[in-house]
Protein backbone atom coordinates (compact mmCIF):
# COMPACT_ATOMS: atom_id res chain seq x y z
CA UNK A 1 0.00 0.00 0.00
CA UNK A 2 2.76 2.35 0.55
CA UNK A 3 4.44 1.85 -2.49
CA UNK A 4 0.93 2.41 -4.27
CA UNK A 5 -0.05 5.33 -2.33
CA UNK A 6 1.92 7.39 0.43
CA UNK A 7 -1.03 8.30 2.40
CA UNK A 8 -0.92 6.86 6.04
CA UNK A 9 -4.35 6.84 6.19
CA UNK A 10 -4.72 4.47 3.19
CA UNK A 11 -2.11 2.13 4.96
CA UNK A 12 -3.65 2.56 7.97
CA UNK A 13 -7.21 1.56 6.84
CA UNK A 14 -5.96 -1.70 5.18
CA UNK A 15 -3.98 -2.72 7.80
CA UNK A 16 -7.13 -2.34 10.05
CA UNK A 17 -9.31 -4.50 7.91
CA UNK A 18 -10.13 -6.99 10.34
CA UNK A 19 -11.39 -4.22 12.41
CA UNK A 20 -13.10 -2.57 9.61
CA UNK A 21 -14.75 -6.20 8.66
CA UNK A 22 -16.37 -6.77 12.61
CA UNK A 23 -18.25 -3.22 12.13
CA UNK A 24 -19.15 -4.12 8.42
CA UNK A 25 -20.64 -7.51 8.99
CA UNK A 26 -19.75 -8.68 12.60
CA UNK A 27 -23.54 -8.68 13.73
CA UNK A 28 -24.92 -10.56 10.95
CA UNK A 29 -22.11 -12.89 11.18
CA UNK A 30 -23.08 -13.85 14.33
CA UNK A 31 -26.73 -14.67 13.47
CA UNK A 32 -25.81 -16.87 10.19
CA UNK A 33 -22.78 -18.66 12.31
CA UNK A 34 -25.68 -19.81 15.01
CA UNK A 35 -27.63 -20.86 11.48
CA UNK A 36 -25.33 -23.21 9.75
CA UNK A 37 -22.62 -25.78 10.66
CA UNK A 38 -19.85 -23.23 11.79
CA UNK A 39 -17.11 -26.41 10.42
CA UNK A 40 -18.15 -25.62 6.36
CA UNK A 41 -17.88 -21.63 7.75
CA UNK A 42 -14.38 -22.61 8.71
CA UNK A 43 -13.90 -24.25 4.94
CA UNK A 44 -15.35 -21.88 3.05
CA UNK A 45 -13.57 -18.81 4.66
CA UNK A 46 -9.94 -20.22 4.27
CA UNK A 47 -11.40 -21.06 0.85
CA UNK A 48 -11.98 -17.97 0.19
CA UNK A 49 -9.25 -16.19 1.88
CA UNK A 50 -6.72 -18.32 -0.36
CA UNK A 51 -8.43 -17.33 -3.71
CA UNK A 52 -8.52 -13.31 -2.46
CA UNK A 53 -4.65 -13.20 -1.51
CA UNK A 54 -3.76 -15.67 -4.73
CA UNK A 55 -5.66 -12.95 -7.01
CA UNK A 56 -3.60 -9.94 -5.11
CA UNK A 57 -0.64 -11.30 -5.95
CA UNK A 58 -1.46 -12.38 -9.14
CA UNK A 59 -2.36 -8.61 -9.77
CA UNK A 60 0.90 -7.18 -8.53
CA UNK A 61 3.05 -9.93 -10.43
CA UNK A 62 1.01 -8.23 -13.24
CA UNK A 63 1.57 -4.96 -12.11
CA UNK A 64 -2.08 -4.34 -12.34
CA UNK A 65 -2.81 -3.16 -8.43
CA UNK A 66 -4.41 0.01 -7.65
CA UNK A 67 -5.25 1.23 -4.26
CA UNK A 68 -9.05 0.66 -4.85
CA UNK A 69 -8.40 -2.97 -5.52
CA UNK A 70 -6.29 -3.50 -2.45
CA UNK A 71 -8.97 -2.30 -0.49
CA UNK A 72 -12.01 -4.03 -1.62
CA UNK A 73 -9.67 -7.49 -1.51
CA UNK A 74 -8.53 -6.26 2.42
CA UNK A 75 -12.28 -5.91 3.18
CA UNK A 76 -13.24 -8.99 1.73
CA UNK A 77 -10.43 -10.66 3.40
CA UNK A 78 -11.45 -8.87 7.32
CA UNK A 79 -14.78 -9.69 6.14
CA UNK A 80 -13.78 -13.43 6.27
CA UNK A 81 -12.01 -13.36 9.39
CA UNK A 82 -14.57 -11.99 11.27
CA UNK A 83 -17.15 -15.20 10.24
CA UNK A 84 -14.07 -17.32 10.88
CA UNK A 85 -12.93 -16.11 13.83
CA UNK A 86 -16.91 -16.30 15.19
CA UNK A 87 -17.28 -19.46 13.66
CA UNK A 88 -13.79 -21.07 15.63
CA UNK A 89 -14.80 -19.74 19.11
CA UNK A 90 -18.36 -22.35 18.33
CA UNK A 91 -16.36 -25.09 16.51
CA UNK A 92 -13.94 -24.77 19.95
CA UNK A 93 -16.94 -25.59 22.24
CA UNK A 94 -18.15 -28.17 19.99
CA UNK A 95 -15.01 -30.52 20.17
CA UNK A 96 -13.83 -29.90 23.92
CA UNK A 97 -15.47 -30.35 26.94
CA UNK A 98 -16.05 -27.18 29.55
CA UNK A 99 -12.86 -28.42 31.56
CA UNK A 100 -10.67 -28.17 28.01
CA UNK A 101 -11.85 -24.99 27.10
CA UNK A 102 -9.01 -22.84 28.56
CA UNK A 103 -6.20 -25.40 27.09
CA UNK A 104 -7.97 -25.34 23.79
CA UNK A 105 -7.87 -21.35 24.35
CA UNK A 106 -4.46 -21.59 25.16
CA UNK A 107 -2.71 -23.63 22.85
CA UNK A 108 -4.95 -21.25 19.54
CA UNK A 109 -3.42 -18.69 21.40
CA UNK A 110 0.40 -19.44 21.37
CA UNK A 111 -0.31 -20.38 17.63
CA UNK A 112 -1.63 -17.13 16.99
CA UNK A 113 1.23 -15.27 19.10
CA UNK A 114 3.87 -17.04 17.58
CA UNK A 115 2.56 -16.17 14.51
CA UNK A 116 2.51 -12.31 14.72
CA UNK A 117 6.32 -12.76 15.74
CA UNK A 118 6.96 -15.15 12.85
CA UNK A 119 4.98 -13.59 10.18
CA UNK A 120 6.22 -9.81 10.47
CA UNK A 121 10.01 -11.50 10.26
CA UNK A 122 9.41 -13.36 7.13
CA UNK A 123 7.97 -10.31 5.44
CA UNK A 124 10.54 -8.44 6.69
CA UNK A 125 13.32 -10.78 4.85
CA UNK A 126 11.18 -10.79 1.61
CA UNK A 127 11.33 -7.04 1.29
CA UNK A 128 14.89 -7.28 1.94
CA UNK A 129 15.91 -9.33 -1.21
CA UNK A 130 13.29 -7.12 -2.56
CA UNK A 131 10.36 -9.63 -3.20
CA UNK A 132 7.88 -8.42 -0.93
CA UNK A 133 5.09 -9.35 -3.37
CA UNK A 134 5.82 -13.16 -2.50
CA UNK A 135 4.92 -12.39 1.18
CA UNK A 136 0.85 -11.86 -0.19
CA UNK A 137 1.56 -15.53 -2.45
CA UNK A 138 2.50 -16.49 1.48
CA UNK A 139 -0.59 -15.45 2.79
CA UNK A 140 -2.57 -17.63 0.17
CA UNK A 141 -0.59 -20.81 0.72
CA UNK A 142 -0.81 -19.96 4.71
CA UNK A 143 -4.91 -20.41 4.13
CA UNK A 144 -4.17 -23.89 2.03
CA UNK A 145 -2.19 -25.07 4.71
CA UNK A 146 -5.35 -23.94 7.00
CA UNK A 147 -8.01 -25.77 4.78
CA UNK A 148 -6.17 -29.13 4.81
CA UNK A 149 -5.68 -29.30 8.37
CA UNK A 150 -9.16 -28.35 9.02
CA UNK A 151 -9.72 -31.33 6.21
CA UNK A 152 -7.43 -33.65 8.60
CA UNK A 153 -9.17 -32.72 11.83
CA UNK A 154 -12.70 -32.72 10.37
CA UNK A 155 -12.06 -36.92 10.35
CA UNK A 156 -11.88 -36.63 13.87
CA UNK A 157 -14.56 -34.89 15.26
CA UNK A 158 -16.96 -36.91 17.49
CA UNK A 159 -20.22 -36.80 14.81
CA UNK A 160 -21.37 -33.95 12.98
CA UNK A 161 -21.50 -30.56 14.41
CA UNK A 162 -23.93 -29.77 17.01
CA UNK A 163 -27.32 -28.83 16.27
CA UNK A 164 -27.91 -24.97 14.91
CA UNK A 165 -30.37 -22.61 16.30
CA UNK A 166 -33.79 -23.24 15.64
CA UNK A 167 -34.57 -20.98 11.92
CA UNK A 168 -37.51 -18.59 12.90
CA UNK A 169 -36.98 -17.78 9.25
CA UNK A 170 -34.67 -16.71 6.73
CA UNK A 171 -35.62 -13.05 6.62
CA UNK A 172 -33.41 -10.12 7.47
CA UNK A 173 -36.41 -9.73 10.08
CA UNK A 174 -35.81 -12.76 11.86
CA UNK A 175 -32.12 -12.35 11.70
CA UNK A 176 -33.08 -9.15 13.95
CA UNK A 177 -34.97 -11.35 16.43
CA UNK A 178 -32.19 -13.85 16.71
CA UNK A 179 -29.46 -10.94 16.97
CA UNK A 180 -31.99 -8.92 19.70
CA UNK A 181 -32.25 -12.74 21.20
CA UNK A 182 -28.79 -12.89 21.94
CA UNK A 183 -28.05 -9.80 23.18
CA UNK A 184 -31.22 -9.88 25.71
CA UNK A 185 -29.46 -12.84 27.12
CA UNK A 186 -25.94 -11.05 27.46
CA UNK A 187 -28.14 -8.41 29.26
CA UNK A 188 -29.70 -10.97 31.62
CA UNK A 189 -26.08 -12.32 32.84
CA UNK A 190 -24.93 -10.44 35.29
CA UNK A 191 -21.23 -11.88 34.61
CA UNK A 192 -21.40 -11.20 31.31
CA UNK A 193 -22.97 -7.65 31.09
CA UNK A 194 -20.06 -6.78 33.54
CA UNK A 195 -17.32 -8.30 31.87
CA UNK A 196 -18.33 -6.54 28.54
CA UNK A 197 -18.73 -2.96 29.92
CA UNK A 198 -15.16 -3.76 32.01
CA UNK A 199 -13.89 -4.81 28.63
CA UNK A 200 -15.23 -2.22 26.38
CA UNK A 201 -13.97 0.98 29.04
CA UNK A 202 -10.25 -1.36 28.78
CA UNK A 203 -10.26 -1.30 24.99
CA UNK A 204 -10.80 2.51 25.05
CA UNK A 205 -8.20 2.97 27.33
CA UNK A 206 -5.72 0.58 25.58
CA UNK A 207 -5.70 2.28 22.09
CA UNK A 208 -3.03 4.79 23.94
CA UNK A 209 -0.93 1.19 23.38
CA UNK A 210 -0.73 2.52 19.65
CA UNK A 211 1.43 5.28 21.21
CA UNK A 212 4.15 3.03 21.93
CA UNK A 213 6.41 3.19 18.98
CA UNK A 214 6.04 7.25 18.73
CA UNK A 215 6.73 7.41 22.21
CA UNK A 216 10.05 4.76 21.65
CA UNK A 217 11.03 6.40 18.77
CA UNK A 218 10.30 10.53 19.05
CA UNK A 219 10.04 10.86 22.96
CA UNK A 220 13.08 8.37 23.79
CA UNK A 221 15.16 8.70 20.54
CA UNK A 222 15.80 4.89 20.21
CA UNK A 223 17.51 3.31 16.92
CA UNK A 224 15.16 1.50 14.72
CA UNK A 225 16.94 -1.74 16.24
CA UNK A 226 15.74 -0.67 20.11
CA UNK A 227 12.39 0.26 18.93
CA UNK A 228 12.00 -3.20 17.08
CA UNK A 229 12.91 -4.64 20.34
CA UNK A 230 10.53 -2.86 22.38
CA UNK A 231 7.96 -4.33 19.68
CA UNK A 232 9.15 -7.69 19.43
CA UNK A 233 9.00 -8.40 23.32
CA UNK A 234 5.19 -7.37 22.99
CA UNK A 235 5.18 -10.64 20.78
CA UNK A 236 7.38 -12.54 23.13
CA UNK A 237 4.96 -11.68 26.11
CA UNK A 238 2.19 -12.44 24.44
CA UNK A 239 4.06 -15.98 23.92
CA UNK A 240 3.89 -16.11 27.77
CA UNK A 241 0.49 -15.58 27.84
CA UNK A 242 -0.98 -17.88 25.99
CA UNK A 243 1.40 -20.62 27.96
CA UNK A 244 0.62 -19.83 31.53
CA UNK A 245 -3.01 -18.69 30.77
CA UNK A 246 -4.33 -22.29 31.68
CA UNK A 247 -2.40 -23.40 34.66
CA UNK A 248 -2.65 -19.88 36.06
CA UNK A 249 -6.55 -20.38 35.62
CA UNK A 250 -6.12 -23.51 37.51
CA UNK A 251 -4.72 -22.34 40.69
CA UNK A 252 -6.07 -18.39 40.97
CA UNK A 253 -9.75 -19.25 39.07
CA UNK A 254 -10.91 -17.95 35.84
CA UNK A 255 -12.34 -14.44 36.97
CA UNK A 256 -10.00 -13.63 39.91
CA UNK A 257 -7.52 -14.34 36.97
CA UNK A 258 -9.34 -12.07 34.21
CA UNK A 259 -9.11 -9.14 37.30
CA UNK A 260 -5.79 -9.45 38.54
CA UNK A 261 -4.44 -9.58 34.45
CA UNK A 262 -6.52 -6.18 33.62
CA UNK A 263 -4.62 -4.65 36.35
CA UNK A 264 -1.27 -5.87 35.50
CA UNK A 265 -2.10 -4.48 32.02
CA UNK A 266 -2.88 -1.13 33.60
CA UNK A 267 -0.52 -1.04 35.93
CA UNK A 268 2.01 -2.14 32.83
CA UNK A 269 0.65 0.39 30.97
CA UNK A 270 0.96 3.26 33.79
CA UNK A 271 4.50 2.35 33.97
CA UNK A 272 5.18 3.43 30.58
CA UNK A 273 4.66 6.75 31.70
CA UNK A 274 8.02 6.38 33.77
CA UNK A 275 10.31 4.28 31.53
CA UNK A 276 13.39 5.98 30.23
CA UNK A 277 15.18 3.82 28.40
CA UNK A 278 15.17 0.82 25.94
CA UNK A 279 15.38 -1.61 28.59
CA UNK A 280 12.23 -0.25 30.87
CA UNK A 281 10.52 0.14 28.29
CA UNK A 282 10.98 -3.15 26.63
CA UNK A 283 10.44 -5.11 30.63
CA UNK A 284 7.04 -2.97 30.32
CA UNK A 285 5.64 -4.00 26.73
CA UNK A 286 6.30 -7.78 28.00
CA UNK A 287 4.07 -7.58 30.89
CA UNK A 288 1.78 -5.34 28.99
CA UNK A 289 1.46 -8.30 26.35
CA UNK A 290 1.41 -10.68 28.57
CA UNK A 291 -1.57 -9.49 30.59
CA UNK A 292 -3.61 -8.78 27.74
CA UNK A 293 -3.18 -11.95 25.98
CA UNK A 294 -4.13 -13.81 29.74
CA UNK A 295 -7.22 -11.96 29.97
CA UNK A 296 -8.76 -12.22 26.81
CA UNK A 297 -7.87 -15.61 26.52
CA UNK A 298 -9.60 -16.42 30.15
CA UNK A 299 -12.53 -13.82 29.46
CA UNK A 300 -13.23 -15.91 25.75
CA UNK A 301 -13.09 -19.21 27.71
CA UNK A 302 -15.62 -17.73 30.31
CA UNK A 303 -18.05 -17.12 27.05
CA UNK A 304 -17.76 -20.43 25.28
CA UNK A 305 -18.34 -22.13 28.86
CA UNK A 306 -21.33 -19.78 30.13
CA UNK A 307 -23.08 -19.12 26.69
CA UNK A 308 -25.81 -21.47 25.20
CA UNK A 309 -24.21 -23.15 22.07
CA UNK A 310 -27.34 -21.96 19.70
CA UNK A 311 -26.38 -18.19 20.61
CA UNK A 312 -22.16 -18.26 20.69
CA UNK A 313 -21.74 -17.12 17.43
CA UNK A 314 -23.94 -14.01 17.57
CA UNK A 315 -22.80 -13.32 21.43
CA UNK A 316 -19.24 -13.80 20.35
CA UNK A 317 -19.43 -11.59 17.33
CA UNK A 318 -22.07 -9.00 18.91
CA UNK A 319 -19.69 -8.39 22.07
CA UNK A 320 -16.39 -8.32 19.60
CA UNK A 321 -18.02 -5.29 17.51
CA UNK A 322 -18.82 -3.38 21.23
CA UNK A 323 -15.57 -3.96 22.10
CA UNK A 324 -13.54 -3.00 18.14
CA UNK A 325 -16.48 0.15 17.95
CA UNK A 326 -14.55 1.67 20.90
CA UNK A 327 -10.76 1.36 19.85
CA UNK A 328 -11.06 4.16 17.15
CA UNK A 329 -12.60 6.72 19.47
CA UNK A 330 -9.71 5.53 22.04
CA UNK A 331 -7.17 6.11 19.48
CA UNK A 332 -8.36 9.86 18.35
CA UNK A 333 -8.32 10.75 22.36
CA UNK A 334 -5.25 9.50 22.68
CA UNK A 335 -4.01 11.12 19.68
CA UNK A 336 -5.22 14.71 20.35
CA UNK A 337 -3.95 14.54 24.17
CA UNK A 338 -0.53 13.74 23.16
CA UNK A 339 -0.90 16.57 20.53
CA UNK A 340 -2.16 18.85 23.29
CA UNK A 341 0.51 17.88 25.37
CA UNK A 342 2.90 19.04 23.11
CA UNK A 343 4.11 15.39 21.94
CA UNK A 344 4.54 13.97 25.09
CA UNK A 345 2.21 10.33 25.40
CA UNK A 346 3.65 9.59 29.17
CA UNK A 347 0.84 11.39 30.71
CA UNK A 348 -1.65 9.09 28.34
CA UNK A 349 0.14 6.58 29.21
CA UNK A 350 -0.45 7.07 33.41
CA UNK A 351 -4.31 8.42 33.02
CA UNK A 352 -5.04 4.80 30.54
CA UNK A 353 -3.49 2.82 32.85
CA UNK A 354 -5.11 4.56 36.32
CA UNK A 355 -8.70 3.95 34.57
CA UNK A 356 -8.10 0.41 33.65
CA UNK A 357 -7.13 -0.44 37.61
CA UNK A 358 -9.78 1.23 39.05
CA UNK A 359 -12.54 -0.23 36.27
CA UNK A 360 -11.20 -3.58 36.90
CA UNK A 361 -11.86 -2.72 40.88
CA UNK A 362 -15.10 -1.59 40.19
CA UNK A 363 -15.96 -4.85 37.83
CA UNK A 364 -14.77 -6.32 40.99
CA UNK A 365 -17.08 -4.79 43.49
CA UNK A 366 -19.93 -4.69 41.48
CA UNK A 367 -20.17 -8.76 41.09
CA UNK A 368 -17.12 -10.33 39.41
CA UNK A 369 -16.24 -12.16 42.82
CA UNK A 370 -19.63 -13.22 43.52
CA UNK A 371 -19.29 -15.48 40.39
CA UNK A 372 -18.84 -19.09 40.80
CA UNK A 373 -14.97 -19.66 39.69
CA UNK A 374 -15.81 -23.07 38.50
CA UNK A 375 -17.53 -22.01 35.57
CA UNK A 376 -20.99 -20.95 36.91
CA UNK A 377 -22.54 -17.38 36.61
CA UNK A 378 -24.97 -15.52 38.61
CA UNK A 379 -28.29 -14.50 36.86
Amino acid sequence: MLDLSRSPLVSGLSAASVTVGYLMVGLPAGVLVDRVDPWRVLVLTDALRAALFAALFGLAAAGLLAVWLVLVIAFAAGACSVFSQTALAVVVRDLFPAAGLIRANSALELASQLSLVAGPAAVGVLAAVGRIDLALLADALTFLVSLVSLFAVGRWRPGRAAPAAHRTGRGWRSMEADLRAGLRYVASVRVLVILTAVQMVVNLCLAAEKLIVFYARDTLGLTPSLVAAVVAAGGAGGVAGALCAARLAGWIGEIRLIVIAIVAAGAAIAAMSVTGSAPSLTAANFAYAWALVVASLVNRTQRQRIVPRAMLGRVTSGVRVLFLAVDPIGVVLAGAATSALGGDPRPVFLAAGTVIVVTAGVGWLAGLRRVDDGGGARR
